[in-house]
């Protein structure tokens, strides 16, 4: 059975904050009544009506409810899902690239009440098993990121030729391979780039170096296996591909302000 590529929606009309997290998932809220204040990394957004967010798996972010009543939608989309939806298309980009200018929170205050719609129908689709209900919701995805490109261009990468098309490669590679070791200067002779150039490329189209996106991948992928297994701190280290426990304690204490074993703790 194949992932689906909405692997969650939900509609709440509920004040408090739902903190889920997901490998390699997306998060796509729209506020359709109501205010809140998102924290997403540092920036800071007042998501008001008509307000839609992105927030991929490698953010931190926090939420509160400013004027209630507070009513959104909320769903995790899956990345790979996602690009395996729109091959070639600059849509996907606005859940994992961060360009220069690049904002979470997008207005769609101009198409007026067919955001709402287009998330109604995502979310009857979404729990329909109606013959091409899955490709309905591709469509009404697709549509609706339409309507997120023409209001926020800006936060769209467009493609530029075979340099950017080599830079997301190594982007995909990193998001698949993160496991394992990775050496900035073996993908720099891999794609045949120059490994600073390739640096600075890579933080241009995609908001972070290739160092900082592995390590947030990694941390991303712990912060998972902390919430849903098990399975001992040293363990999901090496499974995330870090070497020791220790720079892993360290980098997960840096990144979110808890040490793994308080994160877990917090969790259950």
């Amino acid at each position: 059975m194949s992932t689906p590529l909405i692997s969650q929606i939900h509609f709440s009309d509920s004040d408090t904050p739902r903190h889920q997290h997901y490998h390699l998932s997306c998060e796509m809220v729209f506020v359709e009544e109501g205010e809140a204040e998102f924290t997403i990394g540092e920036p800071h957004y007042q998501a008001k009506k008509n307000s839609i967010l992105f927030i991929n798996s490698c953010e931190t972010h926090q939420m509160q409810v400013i004027k209630a009543p507070y009513r959104r939608y909320f769903a995790i989309v899956q990345l790979e899902e996602l690009e395996h939806a729109f091959p070639s298309s600059v849509l996907p980009g606005i859940f994992k690239n961060r360009p220069e200018g690049y904002c979470h929170c997008v207005s769609l205050d101009a198409f007026g009440d067919e955001p709402s719609r287009l998330f109604a129908r995502l979310l009857e689709e979404s729990s329909s098993d109606a013959p091409f209900s899955e490709k309905m919701v591709r469509s009404l995805l697709e549509q609706l990121l339409i309507l997120v490109y023409r209001a926020c261009p800006g936060n769209f990468v467009e493609e530029g030729g075979s340099l950017q098309s080599r830079v997301h490669e190594i982007q995909r590679y990193i998001e698949t391979h993160f496991t394992e070791e990775i050496r900035i200067s073996q993908l720099a002779e891999k794609y045949y780039l120059n490994h600073c150039y390739l640096t600075h490329k890579f933080r241009e189209l995609v908001g972070y170096s290739p160092k900082q996106y592995i390590l947030m991948n990694r941390l991303s992928y712990a912060k998972e296996l902390l919430e849903t297994t098990d399975v001992q701190i040293s363990q999901v280290a090496f499974q995330c591909g870090f070497g020791d426990v220790n720079n892993f304690s360290r980098s997960f204490r840096e990144w979110f302000s808890l040490s793994p074993k308080q994160y877990r703790e917090s969790r259950r």
